[in-house]
């Protein structure tokens, strides 16, 4: 495994790249408040990473919409040795380059170290957070371990180890790194992210969490077009980010089907990424509305008990194993009317926008056949996903069951309490 390089708390200790700007540290002009300063974070140690030079072409293009008070920094960690580096993009241009001899891009302290930089370097009024790379929403047991059929953040290939990033060590580490401030969003350009116990866990950190619960396509976000959104300082920006993402989708995919696969040749229309925006002030009153809903029903949730996710909206299969179903499609399917709108009104508060689509582009053999099947319309489901035990879980490495418990969200709803 490469040596991780460990800097020193006081300061970075960086090297220049070349044709580095470092005099641009000392022009007073940046040490100034911008009006928003935006990291984008890529994981791209692994099979992402022919996509990241595509992706920063596109972040250059849209950089050229942005004007003095907008900073875009991006943080780059490549598979070659002395190629990570973090770096502002200006004008089209890389400026301000610096980099890092080797690092993990999957250990928390990174990502702890590249927004206190971040802040430091390029203060402004408000801060947002793009998650570029892997992940496959709340599922991990430990912190940049190695791959166990599970994960959650990050994917970093170390010498034929694979690392990741646990969700409750991403919310500690923006804590540090951000000094206690909030993040006004995190933009999460990879699968499965939004999912409650993931939102739930970063709802300290950012007002907003933007992303998608299922998978997302292997080129992420047209940057060109998204950039500019990044910096939308309406009460509703979340809107301008998921319809611009969601749409170039519709539009790309019906222009270019052969460019696409989904194994299964057949017609792409109407696929695109589902999408969703959560509110964080809102999300202890949905997690305390979610547990009452919730006990209305005990008896089902046991484990020999007759609550039954078939026929639900789900968004994700690791081997056999289906996750990720849509909250809200499936406590449809298996509470009370009355006590669902109850609890819909809540859940509407804390998701206040949202893009559904009824299939979108999966690795997963399984989940493609059952698409085939899927007949949710849009305002049947959240586009949020959550964990429900199944007794199918107990063989997964670790026990999904079992590893829900280190979750805040498991706090409030207390699986253990229905016998997981």
């Amino acid at each position: 495994m490469k040596k991780f390089i460990i800097l020193l708390a006081a300061t970075l200790l960086f090297g220049a790249c070349e044709n580095d700007d470092n005099d641009a540290y000392n022009n007073p002009d940046i040490t100034k408040k911008a009006e928003r300063t935006v990291l984008i974070y890529m994981a791209a140690n692994n099979n992402l990473s022919k996509l990241a030079a595509l992706d920063l072409k596109e972040m250059k293009e849209g950089s050229k919409k942005l004007d003095e008070q907008q900073n875009l920094i991006v943080y780059v960690d490549l598979p070659n040795p002395m190629s990570s580096y973090i770096a502002r993009i200006k004008d089209g241009e890389l400026v301000d380059s610096t980099f890092m001899e080797e690092s993990i891009s999957s250990d928390p302290t990174m990502l702890e170290r590249m927004l206190r930089y971040t802040r430091e370097k390029y203060p402004a009024q408000s801060y947002g957070l793009a998650l570029w790379g892997h992940a496959n929403g709340w599922i991990v047991w430990n912190d940049s371990v190695a791959y166990a059929k599970s994960r959650a953040y990050g994917l970093d290939e170390e010498q034929n180890k694979n690392y990741w990033m646990n969700i409750p060590s991403m919310a500690r580490a923006i804590a540090n790194g951000m000094n206690g401030d909030h993040l006004h969003f995190i933009f999460a350009d990879c699968c499965n992210f939004a999912c409650i116990e993931s939102a739930y866990e970063l709802r300290n950190v950012t007002d907003y969490l933007i992303g998608s619960p299922a998978e997302i396509p292997e080129e992420g976000a047209p940057y060109q077009l998204t950039i500019p959104t990044l910096f939308n300082t309406s009460e509703t920006f979340y809107e301008t980010i998921i319809n611009t993402y969601y749409d170039f989708y519709i539009e790309d995919i019906k222009n270019r089907p052969s460019f696409y696969y989904n194994w299964i040749p057949g017609d792409l229309e109407g696929f695109s990424v589902p999408l969703a925006v959560i509110k964080s002030d809102e999300l202890d009153n949905l997690a305390l509305a979610t547990a009452h809903l919730l006990s209305t029903i005990h008896d089902k949730l046991a484990p020999n008990g007759s609550f039954n996710c078939d026929g639900a909206l789900m968004y994700g299969c690791l081997e056999a194993n289906k996750f990720a179903y849509d909250i809200y499609h499936t406590l449809s399917l298996n509470t009370a009317e009355s006590d669902f709108n109850n609890w819909k009104l809540v859940f509407m508060r804390a998701v206040p926008y949202r893009r559904h689509s009824q299939q979108w582009l999966s690795s997963s053999f399984k989940l493609r056949l059952d698409m085939d099947h899927f007949n949710v319309k849009a305002d049947d489901c959240g586009v949020v996903s959550m964990f429900f035990p199944n007794i199918n879980y107990e063989e997964t490495a670790p026990n999904w069951n079992i590893a829900i418990r280190h979750f805040q969200w498991n706090n409030v709803i207390r699986w253990q309490q229905y016998g997981w």
